[in-house]
């Protein structure tokens, strides 16, 4: 670097160091926590809704564009949606480039403007006459739902020994606010299939409100303030004559240097290899209104009564994971609730399929929901950030997010092959197959190979724990 560009540098790092103490002179009190945690429960009500809401209408979206717009049975429609989602898939790859921004320019920025992004995707869909246009706002729903910075700030505004509780608690309170989609499925909708659009207009409004109550009323957190700071107050020539190691653990985000970082060391190595497993079994939870709708045969009164107990088995579910998980620890939690996954989709298989009555059905793929994505949250959002140091942690949970993509996708494919050729009468069945040896190799990997992060102060994680007591225990 020229002593142009390195003057130039120093001016602006000074600026945004003047900034940046000004920030974390502000002291958090229990009463701020207070309403910055009813901000976040509220962000992720819109979050639960934009990443569920598609797949929760899933059959009247095939039914209107692909069985009567285009004369298609309902397999052949399913899988041209499947195959017609990839074309998105580029654009969701900008996600390696987009979500590292948090490490450099904080988190409140992003909270905002992924809040805003859901909020207008809901709002394209509601006015979508045409499968283009609804792929148009699913697509940025996708995009910005895959962030969950409002997860961040939980993680990072906790104390340690709190941590997966109160986050557990605030995903549970946003779980139980998707109420307001059988809500509005029995009063705006009336159990009609083709008036669906109208149900994606209120939690757009409540995303568009929320984006702007976070600009006013959220602060920057203080786990990156302090390591932003600390950063900048390194002269920039020290930071040259660094190790290359050195200036790999100390990089402000970046993907490159996430993956580089994340391969590297045994912890988030194997925290990828069991990801890569567990996403194997997404699938299921992508597509359980079409288990309802066209292999049970659920007519749209029993799908509403199904959804009204869905958030609460999920909810359940979902508060019991974080406070497991604060008890116990992170893979008792992954183990127990991968086990539980298993159960619970077995159990709405039969439900739906036998007859059962609509409430258990719902209460079912809502506990299966809730151990899933429990567990999957345990591994892709607190280990992997409780394995990450604070400078890399938003790059290296992107990776979390790829692997849902990549390994979504190729579930997607085998799905896509499959589909078309089974009666809708097997469709549950299918998803059941893929999803056990999924979690059961997810289970494994957990076991065997990747260390506890059980109240860790993420302020001081480096990564490298891991490493060293992998090689005490090869030297010992």
């Amino acid at each position: 670097m020229n002593d142009e560009k390195v003057a130039k540098l120093k001016i602006k790092e000074a600026k945004e160091l003047k900034r940046r103490e000004k920030q974390a002179k502000f002291k958090e009190n229990k009463f701020y926590l207070i309403y910055l945690f009813m901000i976040l429960s509220i962000v992720f009500i819109t979050d639960e809704i934009a990443s569920t809401i598609g797949i929760q209408f899933q059959s009247n979206i095939i039914n209107e564009f692909f069985v009567d717009g285009m004369g298609m049975t309902y397999g052949e429609g399913l899988s041209l949606s499947s195959a017609i989602g990839f074309i998105s898939y580029p654009i969701t790859l900008l996600i390696v480039f987009y979500r590292p921004l948090a490490d450099k320019f904080g988190r409140k920025p992003f909270l905002i403007i992924n809040t805003f992004s859901m909020a207008l995707g809901l709002f394209i869909v509601y006015l979508s006459n045409n499968y283009i246009v609804y792929m148009i706002g699913s697509t940025l729903m996708g995009f910005m739902v895959s962030h969950d910075m409002q997860a961040v700030y939980i993680l990072e505004c906790s104390e340690p020994k709190n941590r997966a509780r109160n986050y557990s608690i605030i995903k549970a309170i946003a779980i139980l606010g998707t109420l307001l989609v059988p809500l509005l499925r029995e009063t705006l909708m009336k159990n009609i299939s083709s008036n669906w659009h109208i149900v994606y207009l209120v939690p757009a409004i409540i995303g568009f409100v929320l984006s702007f109550v976070a600009l006013l009323c959220a602060k920057e957190t203080h786990t990156f303030l302090l390591k932003r700071i600390k950063y900048l107050k390194t002269p920039i020539e020290d930071r040259e004559k660094a190790s290359k190691e050195e200036k790999l653990n100390n990089s402000q985000g970046g993907i490159i240097n996430g993956l580089k970082f994340a391969f590297k060391h045994h912890q988030l190595r194997w925290l990828i290899i069991a990801c890569t497993f567990f996403y194997l079994a997404s699938l299921a939870t992508a597509t359980y209104s079409t288990v309802m709708a066209e292999s049970a045969l659920m007519s749209e009164e029993e799908i509403t009564m199904a959804l009204y107990l869905y958030p609460v088995g999920n909810a359940l579910s979902t508060l019991v994971t974080g406070f497991v998980s604060d008890k116990f620890g992170r893979k008792t939690t992954i183990i127990a609730m991968g086990s539980a996954s298993i159960v619970s989709y077995s159990l709405f298989i039969a439900s739906s399929m036998l007859g059962w009555t609509p409430f258990l059905t719902g209460f079912a793929i809502g506990a299966f929901m809730g151990c899933y994505w429990g567990a999957g949250d345990t591994i892709g959002s607190i280990m992997f950030s409780e394995s990450s140091p604070t400078n890399l942690r938003s790059s290296i949970t992107v990776i979390n997010t790829l692997l849902n993509g990549v390994v979504g996708g190729v579930a997607s494919i085998i799905s896509m092959i499959v589909i078309p050729l089974i009666p809708p009468i097997g469709f549950g069945y299918f998803y059941l197959c893929l999803t056990i040896p999924g979690l059961v190799g997810a289970v494994i990997v957990m076991l065997k190979c990747i260390g506890e992060t059980k109240g860790l102060d993420l302020s001081k994680v480096t990564g490298l724990e891991w490493d060293k007591k992998k090689e005490d225990k090869i030297n010992g």
